[in-house]
């Protein structure tokens, strides 16, 4: 933005302030000094303090959970069903990235934006995510270098499943003082909740220190080192707790896949979900299935099957298309929604090539002459719904296939397309599956007490041996 003018010293404005906010051209992170083009010698530079930033969260004007541009400012965290959700604490040093992740992920916002739309964390935030029954749990993001000291214990880390993400910054090298934290941090978490998952993000290995997989894995490598060695000074011993680093990056798909799997060991039902999906694929001669939240892009179960980054990319980019087509082709106008109805039934082609070698050349079919993406309620318009479906066709003689299969739940197939000829035996088998999920997302609703979530493991399970009975009579 355009800096504003300067007023004349013999104005009736002797403060030193102008018409305009701090522009973004002159804004410092660390909120010392925030000025307007002035030099040393300048008489109208503004300073913010940090005791005025203080008094500004004492008041609450910048608590971020009583902004309006917050989702989740209207949810009551105190709500017994809610406090019982699953719970992610992300902590680590400042300015290691911990909010860009979560706004990033969760949020949509451009990696890029997170450089000037967002300022450093002052105190701790929550929010909820609830996309799908079957992926629901908040979030709480500690502001850099606070680890709820001032706490309860009980507060911080006991309750039901929870994971403590603690983010590192690659960059910001030694690593003493911020592994050293985390010691403290898991000691204290272990006392209180010893069934805790703990996770490391690496973040941030994207700049020109890591520009090759080596340094990456070398930098992991001594932080592993590390934390081995200050836990074993702190009475814990090796192996006792079971930590997962992962390499991540808001630039690449590196962050949705370690959230992916933060997410996976948060769900009660990941086991059934994973002999679901074990069966489909058997029956099915597919080589690979997913279950995606539409709106974070995270996978939140797929077969025992190892996993392929590639093939998880692939997947993700395919939901950014069905959305961005049906957005467009899927919703009735306002004008003439029999002409857009039309238009979500007719069949498109759309094709596109990347890569040196050319094997990235894909071609998108969205609709099958069925409605298959968008319609829905005429009354309720959404580009995702229950009829939304999907086909890529890859050059290598693969084939993408995505359907719905619960509220903004997707599944997304990998397969040969020779094993893709009988669609109507693939589209049978999916829909036995998403009949067992809707068992299983049943007993899920109704588990909202301590004794009826116990007797949901069984509720369940059942539901998973209706389905695959049926999936194997199919392919008999």
């Amino acid at each position: 933005p355009k800096p504003p003018p300067t007023k004349p010293k013999d104005t009736e404005n002797q403060s030193g302030m102008n018409d305009y906010g701090a522009p973004y051209d002159d804004y410092d992170p660390n909120h010392d000094y925030v000025g307007a083009g002035a030099d040393d010698d300048d008489d109208d530079v503004y300073l913010i303090s940090q005791s005025n930033i203080d008094g500004m969260m004492d008041d609450g004007a910048a608590n971020v959970n009583n902004s309006a541009n917050n989702p989740s400012s209207n949810v009551n965290f105190e709500d017994p069903q809610i406090a019982a959700l699953p719970r992610i604490l992300l902590m680590g040093p400042r300015r290691g990235g911990k909010t860009s992740i979560q706004h990033v992920v969760f949020q949509k916002m451009s990696p890029h934006e997170t450089l000037f739309r967002l300022e450093p964390t002052l105190s701790l935030e929550r929010s909820l995510v609830d996309h799908t029954t079957l992926c629901r749990f908040t979030i709480q993001d500690f502001p850099g270098d606070y680890y709820g000291e001032d706490m309860p214990e009980q507060a911080v880390f006991a309750g039901g499943p929870t994971s403590l993400i603690f983010v590192v910054d690659a960059q910001d090298e030694p690593y003493d003082l911020v592994l050293q934290s985390f010691t403290s941090v898991v000691t204290r978490a272990l006392q209180v909740n010893p069934q805790i998952t703990v996770e490391v993000f690496i973040n941030k290995v994207d700049g020109e220190l890591f520009l090759s997989d080596e340094s990456k894995y070398d930098c992991r490598r001594d932080i592993m080192t590390q934390v081995t060695d200050e836990l074993n000074d702190a009475g814990i011993p090796d192996g006792s707790l079971a930590i997962r680093y992962h390499l991540t990056s808001i630039y690449d798909h590196s962050i949705y896949e370690a959230l992916s799997r933060v997410v996976q060991r948060l769900i009660p039902q990941l086991p059934t979900l994973e002999n679901l999906l074990n069966v489909l694929t058997a029956t099915c001669s597919m080589e690979k299935a997913y279950l995606f939240d539409v709106v974070s892009k995270l996978y939140i179960s797929t077969d025992s099957g190892p996993v392929d980054m590639q093939s998880v990319e692939l997947c993700s980019d395919m939901i950014d298309v069905v959305l961005d087509v049906s957005g467009i082709y899927g919703l009735p106008s306002s004008n003439n929604s029999e002409s857009a109805a039309v238009s979500a039934n007719s069949n498109g082609t759309a094709s596109s090539s990347t890569g040196e070698d050319g094997n990235e050349e894909k071609a998108a079919e969205n609709g099958e002459g069925d409605n298959e993406v968008g319609g829905g309620d005429p009354e309720n318009p959404s580009a995702y719904d229950s009829e939304t479906a999907s086909v890529i066709r890859l050059s290598n003689g693969m084939v993408l296939y995505l359907k719905e299969v619960d509220t903004m739940l997707a599944l997304v197939c990998i397969t040969r397309a020779e094993n893709f000829n009988r669609r109507s035996l693939i589209n049978y088998n999916i829909s036995c599956l998403k009949q067992a999920l809707g068992a299983i997302v049943d007993v899920t609703n109704l588990s909202t007490s301590p004794d009826a979530a116990a007797s949901t493991t069984g509720k369940t399970g059942n539901a998973s041996s209706r389905a695959q009975q049926q999936l194997v009579e199919v392919a008999e």
